[in-house]
């Protein structure tokens, strides 16, 4: 709810949709998301917006979509832009812990950070940008923090080139998890507070053909977890190919073939190496609805004398739709296969759907509102677990906030916003198990 997203990622994945959609993971809902937990610059930015405009109300659809539109901001060097954000929040967390047994907590987090750009991934030749995010979490009663470090860090950097025909763009993350997030896209069901180094590192590269597309990208994910919190280490790599194509009967459509291969290792489990060839398709009706989806069959091979190899059908999709110029939707699908962190010689097959909503109310208030549910079963890869626990969880979310812009100079501006996030995990193994309320409000400013 708290850290400080990145709005150019969000213009660009708005203007290169057909490039990112092949390197999402395969599984996961490819849908653009303008209402996330992260979007505290975001909604500071078109707020910005808001108070500048005529009558306080955007027209029509000009809702910000990036740096380039903001009010604030300075110029460090030609064409780059930075905006400096701020935020103080008030948060009652019914339970720390996200354990069976709550531990309630009241704290307050301060986050800080910048985001720069130069250029735009829509036009011709080289763009850059970055941003960087920092948090500190004080709570009222110094126990409740279980030994958690008060500070995170969040860095993400990208560099690109628009050659007409041919585009490559470069993504390199790193985030400093110290289990204090209660975001509620970072709420985690399986690691929950467990601290890491998170890092993260994607290059993609398109080639415009004759009615179609040519994707290749190339990804790697680390997760190092700190010595005892009980979790191995995992990590990721994976290669993607796909070609899509916009049939003459169907110009806003693209459809085509893709696979995706690569590696999961996680410490204590045995490498596991998967193929998943896929069919997608995606479909611009307008400007305000956009649909993508991709469905594949994966084969999953485990590196260990006498595993049990596994084949399993995979898929995503997404709606976006903006029902109107104050009223947006998005809905997202997936199923997957992961490896366990916690359980050795276990995979998880996830299955999901995440609704988002986002409405202008009058008076400049706008609502945010969220609902996720995932279902999460457990099988052995018949390795070091050589008997499968039965574990099967039922994960749900559910968020609200309700946010206001505040005028304060012609480069400064503010917001304040109220929030609420219910959680609740329903596990076989009840140890797993955990519900939790968060609340608050929160003060932000940008510049």
């Amino acid at each position: 709810m708290f850290t400080l997203t990145t709005p150019r990622i969000l213009a660009a994945g708005l203007c290169l949709a057909p490039l990112f959609s092949s390197f999402a993971q395969e599984g996961e809902a490819v849908v653009v998301d303008p209402i996330s937990v992260e979007a505290a610059s975001e909604a500071l930015l078109t707020a910005a917006g808001d108070a500048a405009s005529s009558g306080l109300e955007l027209p029509g659809d000009a809702d910000l979509s990036g740096l380039e539109d903001s009010i604030g901001g300075f110029s460090l060097f030609p064409d780059l832009k930075v905006d400096l954000i701020s935020s103080t929040s008030y948060i009652y967390d019914s339970n720390t812990t996200q354990s069976p047994v709550a531990d309630s907590a009241s704290l307050f987090a301060f986050a800080f950070g910048a985001v720069a750009k130069s250029g735009d991934a829509t036009d011709r030749g080289a763009y850059y940008g970055f941003d960087y995010n920092g948090q500190a979490y004080l709570y009222a009663d110094s126990s409740d923090d279980f030994g958690r470090d008060p500070y995170e860090h969040y860095f993400s950097g990208n560099v690109g080139v628009n050659g007409g025909k041919t585009r490559v763009a470069l993504d390199v993350n790193y985030h400093r998890n110290n289990g204090n997030s209660i975001q509620w896209d970072r709420i985690e069901r399986e690691t929950r507070r467990a601290a890491s180094h998170d890092y993260g590192f994607t290059l993609g590269v398109t080639r415009d053909l004759f009615r179609g597309d040519l994707n290749l990208a190339f990804g790697y994910t680390l997760r190092d977890f700190d010595p005892g919190t009980g979790f191995g280490d995992g990590q990721n790599v994976y290669s993607d190919i796909s070609w899509l194509t916009s049939p003459s009967f169907a110009p806003k459509s693209g459809v085509g073939l893709g696979v995706r291969f690569g590696t999961d290792e996680f410490d204590g489990s045995p490498a596991q190496d998967f193929t998943t060839p896929s069919v997608r398709w995606n479909y611009r009706l307008s400007g305000k609805t956009a649909l993508n989806s991709s469905v594949g069959y994966e084969f999953r091979s485990v590196d260990s004398p006498g595993a049990i190899d596994s084949e399993a059908l995979v898929y995503s999709g997404g709606i976006g739709w903006a029902a109107t110029s104050k009223t947006g939707f998005n809905f997202g699908f997936y199923r997957n296969v992961r490896p366990s962190y916690i359980f050795n010689g276990e995979d998880s097959t996830n299955t999901g759907v995440n609704l988002q909503m986002k409405n202008d109310l009058p008076g400049l208030f706008e609502l945010n509102s969220r609902l996720g549910y995932e279902n999460a079963e457990y099988s052995s890869t018949g390795v070091v677990a050589a008997a499968p626990l039965g574990r099967d969880d039922q994960f749900v979310r559910l968020s609200f906030e309700l946010t206001h812009p505040l005028m304060l100079t012609d480069r400064l501006r503010g917001q304040w916003a109220v929030f609420y996030n219910f959680n609740q995990n329903d596990s076989t193994l009840p140890v797993y198990a955990f519900d939790q309320n968060i609340t608050g409000i929160r003060f932000s400013l940008i510049y």
